[in-house]
């Protein structure tokens, strides 16, 4: 399986290279950011890498929101240091191509940090060499992913690792929902992205904790109209399915799941964070219901818990109109993403001056970042070996269309940025 897992992967990206490695050539030429303002108007400028249109849209369009609501939030109050912060973006609709494009179009005009930026198909290499070219720093809303990993490290993802989530997703089952004496049996469906490759990584993983993982199958990123034939080579094998795949290509698989009455016999269907959330459950509604959805960021209810909630609930209403009822998890993302950029930003000005702000003044400070409160999600620290936001999940079942939420469960050390911390949480009982 590892071979033809590493086989795939390369024959999936063999064809992306060249033009990857004619495009870096081409942009050899980019300016260095070297300050954040021009003429007499102080201004700090951050760069949005947009997908409003496109497979991802879905997830894309609330994130991107949310990033520019909690700057004009920001601008509101007075910017940071009663300095104004631009954000400037491109739409890319989440093509690899665009991405890179757009990227260095933004590098070039000034900005110091990418916020809640879509990757999807840009491999992590790319990335971090872009990066390092640049000096400027990105907040992905993608997981983290080995060839991200740099020192110093550039890219700051989500959450960990994907393999890290799958395997936490199925301990957490078996602890709670498996009691029959054989072991458990899981497959898995992913769409063709780095997301659903590298998450095959926890494999052994889950072997080691008596978890029978009977294989997987990749349904397309763009393009995907049916899944029914890799969802019922998988049912004939496995007791529980684990999902990979966000956007457009999440509505098919959980309708094709419906359709074909899986849950009715028998199969028990959980998926990545954030795979079902708010945007892809009004499309699906109902036809989702049995589905167990861990997602990143809470119910708009739960303001006891996070009171950061009530300024972001009453922000959309004046901003957009909307309901607490009609607020998406990848919204709320968007505006976290946002909050944490503009603190890296605020402090590299606290430390440097704002004569001195640089992309990589504002990457020293977002490495920096210790147990700040969002009061949206847990408090975040970030550093070389914690690259990544989100320290939780929040597990969840769908009812009548509805999450019903069962319990947080804290996400454990990524085990390609921090294996011993990994290992460790694997070995607790």
């Amino acid at each position: 399986m590892k071979g033809l897992f590493k086989q795939g992967r390369r024959l999936g990206l063999g064809a992306t290279a060249v033009f990857l490695a004619l495009t870096l050539v081409a942009s050899a030429g980019i300016p260095q950011v070297a300050r954040a303002g021009s003429g007499s108007e102080k201004a700090i400028k951050v760069g949005h890498v947009a997908a409003f249109t496109g497979t991802l849209a879905s997830l894309g369009t609330p994130n991107g929101e949310g990033v520019f609501d909690y700057v004009r939030f920001v601008n509101e109050q007075g910017g940071i240091n009663g300095i104004k912060v631009e954000i400037i973006w491109e739409e890319t609709a989440a093509s690899l191509a665009r991405i890179i494009t757009t990227q260095k179009r933004l590098a070039a005009q000034g900005v110091v940090l990418f916020v809640g930026c879509t990757w999807a198909l840009v491999p992590g290499e790319v990335q971090v060499s872009m990066a390092q070219e640049q000096q400027i720093a990105t907040i992905d809303i993608d997981a983290l992913d080995r060839s991200q990993l740099s020192d110093p490290q550039w890219i700051c993802a989500a959450y960990g690792d994907w393999a890290s989530l799958f395997v936490t997703e199925m301990k957490w089952v078996k602890e709670n929902l498996w009691a029959e004496e054989r072991p458990l049996k899981v497959g898995a469906i992913f769409y063709d992205t780095h997301a659903g490759w590298t998450q095959l990584e926890g494999v052994p993983y889950l072997e080691r904790m008596g978890i029978e993982f009977v294989g997987y199958e990749v349904v397309p990123f763009v393009g995907c109209i049916d899944t029914s034939t890799e969802l019922l080579r998988l049912a004939g094998k496995a007791d529980w399915i684990y999902v990979t795949s966000y956007g457009a290509t999440t509505t098919t698989i959980v309708k094709d799941a419906k359709r074909l009455g899986l849950l009715g016999k028998g199969i028990k269907f959980i998926c990545s964070g954030q795979t079902i959330d708010e945007c892809i459950l009004s499309i699906v509604r109902t036809d989702a219901d049995g589905w167990y959805a861990p997602k990143i960021t809470p119910n708009y209810d739960e303001t006891e818990r996070f009171p950061g909630l009530k300024t972001y609930i009453e922000v959309e209403r004046k901003y957009r109109g909307l309901k607490p009822e009609e607020l998406k998890g990848f919204g709320m993302a968007g505006w976290v993403y946002g909050m944490i950029g503009l603190e890296a930003v605020r402090l590299a000005i606290e430390k440097g001056g704002y004569e001195n702000l640089t992309g990589r003044a504002v990457r020293d400070a977002l490495f920096s970042i210790t147990d700040f409160h969002t009061e949206v999600v847990p408090t975040t620290t970030i550093n070389q070996e914690r690259p990544y936001l989100c320290s939780g999940l929040e597990m969840c079942q769908i009812k009548e269309g509805r999450f019903e939420v069962i319990e947080w469960v804290e996400l454990p050390a990524s085990m390609i940025s921090e294996p011993e911390g990994f290992e460790r949480w694997l070995e607790r009982k």
